[in-house]
């Protein structure tokens, strides 16, 4: 590649939310067609930019952890990329330089209400399909000095978000792109991810999972139970094929609930392709596991997305060419049966969030290399974003272990989903383009017709490490040249616990008698323990009893045991 890429960079780390939105939007239009502008959003110090339904990241880990390591995450992706394309920068002043900048692009302004913030959503999807700008009222006086008229002024305009939502998905779904579907919460104030469906014209909402009423919560009992029930009535449920007609009879009473059956209309019209996603996160009237458990059951799969930057810009750069990392192969795997395998696992990388901060600023840590790792990616970046999944592969180490976040491609409650095959084989397409052969499956012990399911997937995965947690059982299963192995930590109770509460609980697996070998899976919650955490916690373990591998080998060599003791 020789041609220049010439872009604009704007800081927009000390601008108000509203300013923050304009410029988000701004960036959609400007990077449509190829990467123009990119925006700074700094260093996340304010507390509440860390929090969704709960504070996942507190002031004093944030500070004593995180802060550092993954310091201003855009600024270090811009370097980044200039190692790897010729990109030429201009810094721009302001807003209004901005606007300047890319006034051609812009058709108008439309103004949303800040006493109804759901018009957020609903001004960015005016300015996907008409150009129009977003404005609150505050910068009316600001922007006249383009030139350019207030097409639409949304104030005042509904008396509550259902009927906004039921508005907008009348007038402009059909003008937005079908496959796409975005869930964003304004009251967060977070624009991250405006940019990027503002270039993808994606259809924005704020409906949530959670609704009321007998009706609803029946079906809401209803579909939990097929996940959450006896494990013999789960099994009956799904060998006997009653799975999808108790989901869809469960979907049918929970669609009472007005807002979240509006939600299910919107989500079924995006799941009627085969490509259907949904991006952002829940909202604050629901959490992440009724929201997941709803869009599974319609058979869609989600981009988690909250505080995800410049996706506009990562996703116009151009294609960095094939991605490759280094595999184990199973004929150099030589089982070693007096040891425990032990194998470590980063969650949370389907994020966008975590791919666009160098895992919350892990992949820079001095630690990474030193000792096998599993990294869980989104390897739907491999189609959506390349270059960004490209700064990765550029600077992999051979204990590196690149693997697909739960539960392959997209998040989703594999039980749950309406077509798991279907999904299954379309997350070993998408692996393959991202060189990933081993993915975490998020639920740990589903019914056995789902864990043959995942078996059955095609032959270029070798395996599943199953569990972001575990509740009771914790299955191991081989069939169809594949392993599905369940995670030995940690328990749902234990998922928050702190680093030194982690290593504390893997060494009293490590020091309980057992017969060898093990295979000691463990998922690390990204939110509390880091590579060089994991690092100083090898260096205490006896290489002569514990052998600490990457994920394939771990899959490879409980294979080979598994073989050798039938």
């Amino acid at each position: 590649m020789t041609e220049t890429i010439k872009i604009f960079v704007l800081d927009v780390s000390h601008m108000s939310y509203a300013e923050q939105v304009t410029a988000a939007c701004l960036q959609g239009l400007a990077n449509r067609d190829q990467p123009r502008l990119f925006l700074d959003y700094g260093i996340y110090d304010d507390p509440e930019s860390r929090k969704t339904n709960q504070d996942a990241l507190g002031e004093d880990l944030w500070v004593s952890k995180f802060r550092d390591a993954m310091g201003r995450q855009d600024e270090h992706n811009l370097n980044a990329y200039q190692k790897l394309y010729p990109i030429h920068v201009t810094k721009l002043n302001d807003l209004s330089s901005a606007v300047h900048q890319f006034q051609d692009l812009c058709r108008g302004f439309v103004v949303w209400d800040p006493q109804q913030e759901d018009t957020v959503n609903l001004a960015v999807m005016f300015c996907s399909v008409e150009n129009w700008l977003p404005i609150a009222p505050d910068l009316v006086e600001w922007s006249k000095q383009f030139g350019l008229k207030i097409e639409k002024d949304l104030r005042g305009c509904w008396q509550d978000h259902v009927a906004l939502h039921a508005w907008a998905l009348e007038q402009l779904f059909a003008r937005c792109r079908p496959d796409r579907v975005a869930n964003i919460e304004p009251h967060w104030h977070r624009p991250e991810l405006l940019d990027y469906v503002v270039k993808e014209k994606i259809f924005t909402c704020n409906l949530s999972s959670k609704g009321s009423g007998r009706a609803f919560n029946f079906g809401w009992k209803l579909l939990t139970l097929c996940l959450g029930g006896p494990t013999w009535l789960r099994n009956a449920l799904y060998n006997v094929g009653l799975f999808r007609w108790v989901k869809n009879f469960a979907l049918q009473k929970m669609s009472s609930d007005p807002e979240t059956g509006l939600l299910i209309s919107l989500l079924r019209k995006v799941a009627r392709h085969p490509e259907g996603i949904i991006f952002g996160w829940h909202t604050n009237r629901d959490d992440e596991f009724a929201f997941l458990a709803l869009l599974s059951a319609i058979g869609l799969r989600l981009v988690p997305s909250h505080l995800a930057a410049n996706f506009s810009f990562h996703s116009a750069l151009p294609d960095p060419g094939p991605l490759k990392q280094f595999h184990v192969s199973e004929a150099d795997v030589a089982l070693e049966p007096e040891k425990d395998y032990l194998t470590f696992t980063y969650s949370d990388g389907d994020q966008l969030l975590l791919m666009s901060t160098a895992q919350l600023g892990g992949w820079r840590r001095k630690e990474r290399g030193l000792v096998p790792f599993n990294w869980e990616m989104q390897p739907l970046l491999a189609e959506l974003a390349p270059a960004l999944l490209g700064l990765f592969y550029s600077t992999l180490t051979p204990n590196d272990c690149l693997i697909a976040g739960p539960s392959g491609a997209g998040y989703i409650i594999p039980p749950l989903h309406d077509n798991l095959p279907e999904y299954l084989r379309r997350s070993a397409e998408v692996c393959a383009k991202a060189d990933i052969n081993v993915i975490t499956s998020y639920y740990p012990d589903p019914p056995s017709k789902v864990i043959q399911q995942h078996l059955q997937a095609p032959d270029n995965l070798i395996g599943y490490l199953s569990g972001y947690f575990y509740l009771k059982h914790r299955p191991v299963k081989f069939g169809h040249n594949k392993v599905f192995l369940c995670n030995l930590w940690p328990h749902l109770s234990q998922i928050k616990d702190s680093s030194d509460e982690m290593m504390a609980g893997v060494k009293k697996i490590l020091d309980t008698p057992s017969s060898t070998p093990r295979f000691i899976g463990v998922h690390l919650f990204a939110y509390c323990t880091t590579v060089s955490d994991v690092y100083d916690f090898v260096r205490t373990l006896d290489p002569s009893k514990v052998k600490v591998v990457r994920a394939d080998e771990f899959l490879l060599a409980a294979k080979k045991y598994s073989l050798q003791s039938k």
